[in-house]
């Protein structure tokens, strides 16, 4: 991969981030009709991923090409280098997160709104253990203090779950759930999701269909300190303690 790298402005001066669908995740218990969403989907990428780095409460944004690569940021007085590697076998770029060609599937028809992705997911090589004191909570990556994995993270395939708004003309799909970052390891962040429209045919009932999917996000989230680039040192690990980095890039979807 050719890395490209950028160097981050604060957000005053920033690019901004992509903006795209908002999907509705609240419908999971509907028994509503909801359009069949079911079959092979081919999903189209934009050429840009949008980059959002936090780091000691200041907000930094830039863009990369579709194939990752470095950016570079100076906060106060000191440079950290961040890097996007879709080839690393932890790191879940947004193009893999939501792969090129997905299956989707609606198992419970008492349950219309529910819909099942077989996606790359993390797995914890070693044991869930509880998080370390003051590294959880409210206003941190960790809300809930939800296990964290002590050793590396891994990525598997595993059924994700997803979520066809209640007008059945969005979903959501949550790509972060599982493993969570004991800070340093890659596990994706709770946040992670994927969003997007759908385009309907039909009426509301057993010929409802959805054929395409529009104005598409895919927004994946990571611990600062595992994408970062470069020697970690204790003054280092204890700036990025908290830092996250956001990366977003739009998608369309036709069903195949």
């Amino acid at each position: 991969m050719r890395n490209k790298s950028l160097l981050l402005l604060p957000i005053t001066a920033a690019l901004p981030l992509m903006m795209g669908a908002e999907g509705d995740g609240c419908a999971a218990g509907s028994k509503s009709p909801a359009p069949d969403v079911r079959g092979t989907w081919g999903i189209t990428y934009d050429d840009v991923i949008g980059v959002e780095v936090k780091i000691g409460g200041a907000v930094y944004n830039a863009e990369l090409g579709a194939a990752g690569g470095q950016v570079t940021i100076n906060h106060q007085g000191k440079p950290y280098t961040f890097g996007l590697d879709c080839s690393r076998p932890e790191i879940v770029c947004p193009s893999e997160a939501w792969p090129s060609k997905v299956l989707i599937e609606q198992r419970d028809v008492n349950h219309q709104h529910q819909m099942i992705v077989n996606l790359p997911s993390a797995s914890c090589s070693g044991e869930l253990m509880k998080p370390a004191p003051g590294t959880c909570g409210i206003g941190t990556s960790n809300p809930n203090c939800d296990l964290v994995c002590n050793s590396d993270v891994t990525v598997k395939t595993r059924e994700t779950f997803g979520v066809i708004g209640e007008a059945g003309e969005s979903f959501r799909l949550y790509l972060g759930a599982g493993i969570v970052t004991n800070g340093i390891n890659c596990a994706l962040l709770g946040y992670s999701l994927a969003d997007a429209d759908l385009v309907t045919v039909g009426d509301k009932g057993e010929d409802w269909e959805a054929t395409e999917m529009n104005g598409g996000l895919v927004t994946i989230g990571y611990a600062g300190a595992c994408v970062f680039v470069g020697q970690m040192d204790g003054t280092t690990q204890a700036a990025l303690v908290g830092a996250e980095l956001k990366f977003t890039t739009g998608f369309t979807g036709v069903k195949q």
